[in-house]
């Protein structure tokens, strides 16, 4: 399984200042593979489909075989 965190260590304690910085989002996202492999992770995308394709490449990268993956916006 593969975790990824963002720290960010600003001066302002304020949420609006940090999304300033990061014009992307952060998606959860599971991905499911045939022989009952999973991987869970967190990636700052543009949008739901380049938050899947990062999934699918990385499950290529662990040649997993894809039975679907579930991306969730947090």
């Amino acid at each position: 399984m593969t975790t990824t965190v963002f720290t960010s260590n600003l001066e302002s304690n304020s949420f609006s200042t940090s999304r300033k910085l990061f014009n992307h989002d952060i998606f959860q996202v599971e991905v499911y593979g045939e022989d009952n492999e999973s991987m869970t992770f967190e990636v700052m995308a543009d949008s739901m489909a380049a938050a899947t394709a990062e999934a699918e490449r990385m499950a290529m990268e662990n040649m997993i075989d894809i039975q679907y993956i579930n991306v969730t916006a947090m």
